[in-house]
């Protein structure tokens, strides 16, 4: 009956507005009077076996929240408290005090300094002196600092300290709480588990290294064991990263536009109240760079419909694309896969040259002459001749621009489908402005392209047998760099603006992030 009444008063606080103040406020009233009794009893009746000896000395850090502290008293029945607090925390303890009826003989309590672990474990040595050093000592952290933390971990290592915690497998995030009835004792056998300093480390290193799957991997658990909540949601933050990056880096834009936006209902839902929290001044960034992933979510679908020319003749769609090739390629980089970041920037090359193609209604797969949308401002003698005319017009261009290029320049026959090389002729063919050279000679540019694509060609990647140095991939990304801000300008895309709103996010960087303390 009792659980069924529990799980009854939970959905009614679930579905309590809290749009506004007095809202809020109603929903922790009807928390504190309907539910908490009921939780307790819960937790009473999950955890009693748990208990396996009489604890009379307990020593409980306070926090922002005092039930999870009041389950503890309920449950373990100490002889004697001492509550350490901050200025911040002290109104906590009088909410202890009367939910679980305390009288002065039961407790003592302390000021801390909440950022000075050696405070805090100096107190924890003196009342252990006090209490004339007791066999069994209990510490609960449920509500510490990680100040706190590490001075229950030195204590540990001196004296024989048993720590517990409050925990849950099912935190309700919207909530900021445990699903009640889910609240569970938990036992540190080891006080270094108790903040997992090393494997946050260790995660947030992989983020550094572009290991977005490592960085996951490690995350995943992490969010889940860290016993602190503001904590654990911070990891939650840059967990959700990590799945957007690792899924953009391999360009599976589905499933990274569905981790950007579970990252950015969670930052902007709690912005208000805890703006200090990691990648919250990357907000505005992180939504822009979800609207990109809106739009390049819909790629794979146009491209199982067979619409490839839809991608190139939309901005909304070819502009992202392009830019997540270059990003990659740099993250390739710095990871010295020289010759991975060579051919996504070769794939970035063949995007210029297509859509500008596209611009002309022309596909590198299938090319149509006969339906070619001339720009007849460039060519205005074409504006009312036959399309054989024109045709012939183009052929002939072509052809004239391979005897400068080539000893053997051919028939100079319009392939039906064009290489990189083949397509960049063309568009100066077309007078492109893609192709004009700053010296006026665009046969220099094309020349310049040849010698690239024979790059490309001799990575083990393409057709040779050899890797791709340092410095050839320079002299490659040099070149390519070059053509892609020509492009943009040419497309009237700020090159650096853009840039910099789609460059992947780091929280290192975030002013929020200050080590361990995150």
């Amino acid at each position: 009956m009792e659980n069924n009444e529990l799980l009854e008063r939970t959905e009614e606080w679930k579905c309590l507005e809290r749009k506004t103040l007095r809202q809020r406020e109603m929903a922790d009233a009807f928390y504190e009077k309907k539910l908490m009794k009921l939780i307790e009893s819960a937790y009473i009746m999950n955890n009693s076996e748990k208990v396996y000896e009489k604890v009379e000395y307990l020593i409980m850090s306070v926090g922002t929240s005092y039930e999870p502290l009041a389950l503890n008293i309920q449950l373990l029945k100490p002889q004697k408290i001492l509550f350490l607090y901050t200025k911040a925390t002290e109104h906590i303890i009088d909410k202890i005090v009367k939910y679980c009826k305390l009288d002065n003989i039961n407790f003592d309590k302390s000021e801390v300094h909440e950022t000075n672990p050696l405070d805090i474990y100096k107190e924890i040595k003196n009342v252990y002196l006090r209490w004339s050093k007791p066999k069994k000592l209990y510490i609960d952290f449920t509500g510490g600092t990680k100040s706190m933390s590490v001075a229950a971990a030195m204590a540990g290592a001196l004296i024989d300290v048993q720590l517990v915690y409050v925990g849950t497998t099912n935190y309700l995030v919207d909530f900021r709480k445990p699903n009640p009835g889910s609240e569970t004792l938990f036992y540190i056998s080891n006080p270094i588990e108790v903040f997992g300093d090393m494997e946050i480390e260790k995660a947030f290193a992989l983020f550094d290294k572009y290991n977005y799957a490592g960085a996951r991997s490690r995350l995943a658990d992490l969010k889940e064991s860290v016993p602190e909540p503001q904590i654990r949601q911070q990891l939650n933050f840059v967990y959700y990263l990590s799945c957007t990056y690792e899924y953009w880096d391999a360009l599976d834009f589905p499933k990274a536009y569905e981790s950007i936006n579970i990252l950015n209902k969670q930052l902007m839902r709690d912005s208000r109240l805890n703006n200090h929290y990691i990648l919250m001044d990357f907000l505005d960034k992180l939504l822009h760079q979800e609207s990109i992933l809106e739009a390049l979510k819909e790629i794979p679908q146009i491209i199982a419909e067979k619409k490839n020319m839809e991608i190139l003749k939309n901005k909304e769609y070819i502009i992202p694309l392009m830019f997540s090739m270059y990003i990659n390629a740099g993250v390739r980089e710095k990871q010295e896969k020289y010759d991975m970041a060579t051919l996504l920037l070769y794939r970035l090359l063949e995007m210029i040259e297509q859509r500008r193609l596209a611009i002309y209604n022309l596909y590198v797969s299938k090319m149509k002459y006969d339906e070619i949308e001339w720009d007849y401002k460039k060519v205005p003698e074409l504006s009312k001749a036959a399309p054989e005319t024109k045709v012939k017009y183009l052929s002939r261009k072509v052809f004239d621009i391979k005897k400068e290029l080539f000893k053997n320049p051919g028939n100079g026959y319009l392939a039906e489908q064009v290489s990189l090389l083949e397509g960049f002729i063309l568009l100066l063919a077309l007078n492109d402005s893609i192709v004009e050279s700053k010296d006026g000679n665009s046969i220099n540019k094309l020349k310049r392209i040849r010698s690239m694509v024979f790059l490309r060609n001799n990575s083990i990647f393409a057709h040779g047998l050899g890797p791709v140095s340092q410095n050839d991939f320079l002299k490659f990304k040099g070149f390519v760099e070059e053509m892609f801000i020509e492009f943009c300008a040419i497309e009237k895309i700020e090159f650096e603006k853009y840039l910099e709103k789609v460059s992947w996010v780091n929280p290192l960087n975030s002013k929020n992030y200050t080590g361990m303390e995150v």
